[in-house]
This record gives C-alpha cells, structure tokens and sequence, in this order.
C-alpha cells in the first residue's frame, strides 16, 4: 500500500498525563497520526470515526480522562461528547507517539472503568 500522506501532528502528551500515568515519556512528545492509523480507524470503528473524527485533536488537546492499559502501555484519552469517546495513543519503542484508535465507550463500561480506579481526571 503506498504511503498516502506523511504522518500529521495531532496533539501532544502533556505534562498532565505524564504525571498522571507516570508515562516514561518527555511532556511535549507530539502525537502522530500516520495512514495505517487513520484507515484502522475508519475500518476497525466506522460509526465512531464517522461521528467523532473531527473530535480527535479537542479529545487529545483537552480529554477528560485518561487512562494507562498495562498491558501494551497504550494510553486511553477519554472525552464526554456526546457519549464517552476513547483515542488510544500508543507509544513506539521509538519513543514516537500515534493516535492508534477511536471509539465510543457506553456508560456501563466508563463506570466500570470509573468505580475500578482504571480513570485518571485530566485537569
């Protein structure tokens, strides 16, 4: 597949969610979002994306919530739109930062997430 357009910045990993997560990463890291991503996107949570794309760099720039998966150490940015929408952010071993998904959380699931401890307030 050829590469459409170069990665674009659409936010940054604050100082904020550095503290927050203890992330391993210098506040101030932009956070890319490359081809593969947006089309995983579009593909992967067609609904959310076609709803909340245009959201994406409000969500990153000021998310209500976030939240670290110890699993993959992806970060979770959480806004309430109109619904709870999620961009995962995955940092590379590079160090580079991309918005890897989009999707709507339902209010079950963010008070799971809430009464579990898993959410962190974003300033």
């Amino acid at each position: 597949k050829a590469h459409i357009m170069k990665p674009k910045k659409v936010g940054i990993i604050d100082k904020e969610t550095v503290r927050l997560l203890g992330l391993d990463v210098p506040p101030g890291t932009p956070i890319l979002l490359g081809d593969s991503n947006y089309q995983h996107m579009q593909s992967s949570h067609p609904d959310a994306f076609a709803k909340y794309f245009s959201y994406l760099e409000e969500i990153l720039d000021s998310p209500d919530y976030v939240n670290l998966n110890p699993r993959d150490g992806s970060v979770k940015y959480i806004k309430r739109i109109s619904e709870y929408v999620v961009v995962g952010v995955r940092v590379s071993t590079k160090g580079t930062a991309f918005a890897r998904t989009i999707f709507t959380f339902e209010n079950w699931k963010f008070n799971q997430y809430q009464i579990g401890g898993y959410l962190k307030k974003h300033k």
